[in-house]
């Protein structure tokens, strides 16, 4: 096994290996090297959903994602993130990842990591971008870090509640029943969290999921999140994921924020499978 960085900003490339196949000790070395990097990138793996589970598991409980319509048919420890129909009907989550986030903040214990395994692949688009939180926060302007400092962030899961993002086309005809029915209730997380393994801290807003900061008027909210959401645009701190088939890239969600680029042209096909684990309360 070798693990090689991959960009100044965050992550690594780890090559011969085969995850469904690993000793302890492997584990153990994987783990030291995930909480380095904070995304890990596997590649030529082959992977059956429960061997995909099963290597999930020794990081922690996986969860059962909340869009119940995109879990995979053999298991509802899997969930597709697809493009791809049956029927006339999308078979997993077409508009994941279409704006920055992290894996369900909108939850009040988010998902600790995710693991995506890519299965088809269209010719080209798809990418997916990471960007390093702890180092958003190390860069933040200290006029803006100082506003924010011991304040929580509000984090839903609703996007009619979110003037940041939009409805996808395919979805506005089902709105309510998809995106607010299914809510649950908002997360309200520190806006600058420690992380429980490492001890550092970190940035914990994107705009999929932030809209406000807890007791500060929307008025006044509105443009400190703006500037934070700007900052984090920054090249600087972003590693930009060109797939291919067989990679699964394990990502650490309490310090980093990733985004789905899309350019997917019309007629191919993009087709993965996330696991995702349960996480602790962000302090």
């Amino acid at each position: 096994m070798e693990v090689t960085r991959l960009s100044f900003a965050l992550g690594a490339e780890v090559t011969g290996i085969d995850v469904s196949d690993i000793d302890a000790a492997t584990y153990d070395v994987i783990h030291e090297a995930f909480l380095e990097h904070q995304i890990l990138v596997f590649c030529d793996q082959d992977l059956t959903p429960q061997q995909q589970i099963k290597f999930s598991e020794h990081y922690g409980e996986v969860e059962v994602h909340l869009a119940k319509d995109h879990l995979h048919p053999e298991t509802d420890k899997v969930i597709l993130i697809s493009n791809k129909r049956v029927d006339g009907r999308y078979i997993g989550a077409v508009s994941a990842g279409d704006y920055w986030h992290s894996d369900l903040s909108c939850q009040a214990q988010p998902n600790l990591a995710s693991f995506l395994l890519a299965r088809e692949l269209p010719a080209e688009g798809g990418d997916t971008g990471f960007c390093n939180q702890y180092a958003a926060l190390e860069t933040l302007p200290d006029d803006l870090r100082q506003q924010i400092e011991g304040r929580n962030g509000i984090h839903t899961f609703n996007r009619m509640r979110n003037p940041r993002v939009k409805v996808p086309e395919m979805h506005k005809g089902d709105a309510k029943m998809r995106y607010a029915d299914r809510a649950p209730p908002d997360g309200i997380h520190p806006i600058i969290r420690t992380h429980p393994e490492t001890g550092r801290k970190a940035l914990y807003v994107a705009h999929r999921f932030t809209v406000g900061i807890e007791n500060m008027p929307d008025e006044e909210s509105r443009p400190i999140l703006d500037a934070i959401f700007e900052h984090q645009l920054n090249d600087e701190l972003i590693y930009r994921h060109k797939w291919q088939l067989g990679d699964m890239i394990m990502w650490d969600n309490r310090c980093t924020t990733h985004h789905a680029y899309g350019g997917i042209p019309a007629g191919q096909i993009r087709h993965m499978h996330r696991t995702s684990l349960i996480g602790d309360v962000p302090f």
